[in-house]
């Protein structure tokens, strides 16, 4: 996710902490940050962890698929998961979940009518604790 705030008051100093928090409530709606995140009202988010691995999925056949796991210290069943991949996925379905404690799988999808052969990259997995 990218914020674009636009031209922002000088908040170099550490201080001007909540100055900044009152300047993206101003903007964005309520925000809280404690032990959580807490955007609007909504579901407080208590943690957010991430983690990368090299991957090459090689080539898929029409209506393959392949998967990877990615140690991810902290992720339990349950937890949301997302993930993206450094180039261009060329119309492949890619999605993640938490497969058991600490491990998230991604899964590639070829649902087109071809092959399609992506190269080595990098795969981001992403657990959003609730």
């Amino acid at each position: 996710m990218k914020f674009n705030f636009g031209r922002l008051p000088d908040f170099s100093d550490p201080r001007d902490i909540s100055e900044f928090l009152a300047y993206l409530e101003r903007s964005f709606g309520r925000i809280h940050i404690d032990d959580q995140i807490i955007i609007g009202g909504g579901t407080p988010i208590l943690k957010h962890l991430s983690a990368t691995a090299t991957w090459n999925p090689g080539n898929l056949v029409a209506g393959a698929q392949t998967s990877t796991t990615v140690a991810l210290t902290g992720a339990a069943l349950g937890d949301e998961a997302t993930c993206s991949f450094s180039l261009d996925l060329q119309v492949l379905q890619l999605t993640a979940y938490v497969s058991a404690a600490n491990v998230v799988t991604a899964l590639l999808v070829n649902n087109t009518a071809g092959a399609i052969d992506l190269a080595s990259g990098t795969l981001r997995v992403s657990v959003w604790q609730h």
